[in-house]
């Protein structure tokens, strides 16, 4: 089970030959659905190593998983789609992405597999969901999914400011079926905060990464 969580992390992470393979056997998997060298437990994978290279001036790669997602029946395959859409580091495709999520193209219910971006798009998916809180609430409002959006938007950061700016923002807007995870996620964030400040702290620590890096096991 960690096989596709590696592969996907290596993806993720930039590891040139990770990228170049997945592409590859992306390529194959689009002539042939059932192709063996992209199973579904490594595909996302290879659909996440795909979105990394796409950009404004470069968007084939996002049409082409697009394809893939309209044309399956899978639930699961679908799922798979939007959870690797938002990891392109260009900032105006994952607000494509975070809008796609809002689209009748997507379920009500999977639009939260969307909306994991990577650190590029932090910042991007805040003033997404800021912009959009009022439509959210309204759709997702009644049920547990909206804690997702909240989580998952406000969770990765790591700053004091950020903290307060969310703390803020949510104080004219909040509802009971948000507060628990609002104060979690707020939490969360200045766990990271501290953890940011700690390392910055570390006076050696660039020369111990340095050191280990050259060393050969």
């Amino acid at each position: 089970m960690l096989r596709g969580e590696l592969l996907t992390a290596l993806a993720q992470f930039g590891h040139g030959i990770t990228q170049n393979e997945a592409r590859r056997r992306f390529d194959a998997f689009l002539n042939d659905k059932n192709t063996p060298p992209l199973p579904p437990d490594i595909r996302k994978a290879a659909y996440v190593a795909v979105m990394r290279n796409v950009s404004t001036s470069n968007r084939l790669g996002y049409e082409l998983l697009l394809k893939v997602y309209r044309e399956t029946d899978q639930s699961q395959e679908k799922a798979r789609i939007l959870g690797s859409l938002a990891c392109c580091s260009d900032p105006d495709i994952v607000l494509e992405v975070l809008y796609f999520l809002l689209s009748p193209e997507v379920r009500s219910q999977d639009a939260v597999y969307g909306i994991h971006v990577n650190i590029e798009g932090r910042e991007t998916a805040w003033r997404w969901l800021k912009d959009n809180w009022d439509h959210i609430s309204k759709t997702w409002g009644s049920g547990f999914l909206i804690t997702r959006f909240v989580s998952a938007i406000v969770s990765p950061f790591s700053s004091w400011e950020k903290a307060c700016e969310v703390e803020e923002f949510f104080a004219s807007r909040g509802k009971p079926s948000i507060s628990r995870t609002l104060k979690q996620s707020v939490e969360r964030v200045h766990i990271n905060a501290k953890w940011v400040q700690s390392i910055q702290n570390e006076k050696h620590l660039a020369e111990v990464v340095q050191e280990l890096a050259q060393r050969k096991y």
